[in-house]
């Protein structure tokens, strides 16, 4: 009996450190207002739609001005701000969305990216805008 016992503890040891790999990922945690301005402000960024077809690149500047391409499917441009109200990031254009004001959570992504909880993906393309 002694040696299935210590055949019981070893299999039980090695369950234990296997359980971790099988646990589901954490969540990501949603961006404070003070990271949001460190990682995506003063950026050039290009983002994209989750699972959509448009994309295109964005710029938030540190004054509060806010430039937005749209590359796929139609190539335009708009202009507007970006601000913050707690932890989420506000825009507001001159034409999309008719000028309406929208605000997202943001959360860090897989390779660097960034995901907004309005479905769009953003990524740093450089860093001096």
């Amino acid at each position: 009996m002694p040696r299935r016992s210590a055949l019981l503890a070893a299999v039980v040891a090695v369950s234990s450190l296997a359980l971790p790999a099988l646990s589901p990922p954490a969540l990501a945690a949603e961006l404070t207002a003070s990271e949001i301005r460190d990682e995506l402000v003063g950026r050039s960024l290009g983002w994209w739609e989750e699972g959509g077809w448009h994309a295109g690149g964005l710029v938030l500047s540190p004054d509060g001005r806010a430039e937005i391409t749209v590359d796929t499917p139609d190539i335009r441009a708009d202009a507007g701000r970006w601000s913050l109200d707690g932890n989420r990031i506000c825009t507001a254009w001159s034409d999309v969305r008719a000028g309406l004001r929208k605000c997202y959570t943001v959360e860090r992504g897989d390779a660097g990216r960034f995901v907004t909880s309005g479905g769009n993906v953003f990524e740093v393309r450089d860093y001096g805008v």
